[in-house]
Parts: structure tokens; C-alpha cells; sequence
């Protein structure tokens, strides 16, 4: 199976890196991004490169937000990009002519699930990173839907709706000036970091998965490459590495990032048994 590198937009420099194409993060409708766009931007972006270009409205809309967010997507919808990455399935009630690729973090798991939403107009997910290189080959052969795979990058672990860290700082009187910060627990050496953006609080793994080393082993269509709140000086050599697919320097990129191979070959311990 022939697979096609996405770089992650974070900052400018990243277009530069060797890809197949990048996504792009949204001005209010993404988070996890360094660096978001609004839809004229994008549009003179897909106007000059000849890559593939996707476009990530990640996060679940509010109600209230639901008439800007259509006005967006109608917008995006023309611009001729290859797809659109959401994740609330609200996008699909509004006819659509552009790809879309359901993105719902932790809950994209199953053929069943992913056959679903495809059967529903759904072209293709990103899957979940919890799950493991067996699974996600099982996914492939059971589903005719896009596969997407985070291959490299700070896992996202949960999200809250709050102000997480503003609250901590008013409560305890402190003066945070850092653009993130970190959870530890006590006499762990596992720690989390924390982002807080306008729409919420989002939080990471400290460790970034790096899966170059398996990549010919996974039957997904699409590599996701993600230096968000990384060293984003390495970007270029990472980008190349899984572009040409040279697991020679799967060892040098664990070394500079403390990275790992997270669940991929992880067996799952606990699992639903059928009809129970």
C-alpha cells in the first residue's frame, strides 16, 4: 500500500519540509495547532502548492457557534482542498462536496464504527492512538474508508472545556507566564503537558510517539507527521526520515525526543467480549 505523509502546519517553516501534503489548522474551530488560518489565507495556500492540502476543524462546536461554523465549511468547501478534517459529526448534515475526515480523537477504534460513519458519508478517520499495529491492520482489511495515523508526535490525551490552568493560577495567586505547563505525579518520572488555548485546555503526553521504525508494517493510507509544542528545528530531518522511509534514523529521532512506539505493539489487556 502506497502511504502519503501529512505535515502538520505549526509554524511556516514546516511547508518547506518534504511531504505529500500538510494539514492546516482553523482559526477558533482547531486546537492542538501552533499556528491556525483564516479561510482566505488557506485559500491563497491551496492556490499556490501543488500538495495535497487538509484542513482540520478538530474540535466539538458549541451550539451557539453552530451558523459560523457551516459559514466555514461552505467556504472551505470550494477551495478545491482534498479534504476536511472534523470532529464533530455536525459537518455531516450540511452537503458537502469536499472529502470528510472524521477526527474524534480516542473514539475512532472499530470497523464497525468507521463503517458506520462511512456508510453515512464519511470518507475516511483518524484513528485513534490507542490501539494497537494488529488492530489497526484488522480496521484496514474490514473497512473501504481513508485510514489516517498520528506516526509522529505528542499524543493528545484528554480535553476540558475549562480554563484550567487560568483557574489554577487565580486560586493559588500565581503569575503564569509560561506558554504551557506541565502535570507530574509525585516520585513519577511520567509527565503530562498541559496547553491552555481560547476554547479550552488540552493535554499531551510527554513522551512524542514515534513510529517510523513500523510504518511499512501499518495498512493505513495517510502518515501524520505533528511537531506541536516540539522542537520544531528537527522538523525537517523527522519529515524527510518518514517521507523516504528510512527507519535508519528511528533511534536518532528517540534519542533527540524521548520518543517511543506508545500502544503499537502494546497487546490490549482489557476488551469488550462479544454480546457482553
Amino acid at each position: 500500500m502506497m502511504k502519503k505523509t501529512l505535515i502538520k502546519i505549526n509554524n511556516e517553516k514546516a511547508f518547506s519540509c518534504v511531504c505529500d501534503g500538510f494539514i492546516m489548522g482553523v482559526k477558533r474551530y482547531s486546537f492542538g495547532f501552533g499556528k491556525t488560518y483564516d479561510v482566505s489565507e488557506i485559500k491563497k495556500i491551496v492556490k499556490e502548492t501543488k500538495k495535497e492540502v487538509f484542513v482540520s476543524l478538530n474540535r466539538t462546536i458549541y451550539n451557539w457557534e453552530l451558523d459560523d461554523y457551516k459559514n466555514v465549511l461552505n467556504e472551505l468547501d470550494g477551495l478545491g482542498i482534498k479534504g476536511l478534517i472534523v470532529g464533530d459529526v455536525a459537518a455531516l448534515t450540511y452537503d458537502l462536496k469536499t472529502n470528510i475526515i472524521l477526527d474524534q480523537t480516542h473514539l475512532n477504534n472499530s470497523s464497525l464504527t468507521i463503517n458506520h460513519y462511512y456508510n453515512n458519508g464519511v470518507a475516511g478517520v483518524v484513528l485513534t492512538n490507542d490501539i494497537t499495529k494488529d488492530e489497526i491492520n484488522l480496521i484496514s482489511k474490514n473497512t473501504k474508508a481513508l485510514l489516517f495515523k498520528q506516526v509522529f508526535g505528542l499524543p493528545h490525551l484528554s480535553s476540558s472545556a475549562r480554563k484550567l490552568i487560568s483557574n489554577y493560577m487565580e486560586y493559588f495567586n500565581k503569575d503564569g507566564r509560561s506558554d504551557h505547563y506541565f502535570i507530574r505525579e509525585n516520585k513519577k518520572d511520567d509527565y503530562y503537558l498541559v496547553k491552555e488555548e481560547e476554547t479550552g485546555t488540552y493535554i499531551f503526553s510527554g513522551k512524542p510517539l514515534n513510529l517510523l521504525r513500523v510504518i511499512d508494517e501499518l495498512s493505513v493510507d495517510y502518515l501524520i507527521i505533528d511537531d506541536y509544542m516540539l522542537d520544531g528545528d528537527c522538523l525537517p530531518m523527522v519529515a524527510k526520515a518518514f517521507y523516504e522511509r528510512d527507519l535508519s534514523k528511528s533511534e536518532m529521532i528517540n534519542e533527540k525526543y524521548g520518543a517511543n512506539t506508545g500502544f503499537i505493539n502494546v497487546k490490549t489487556m482489557y476488551k469488550v467480549k462479544n454480546n457482553e
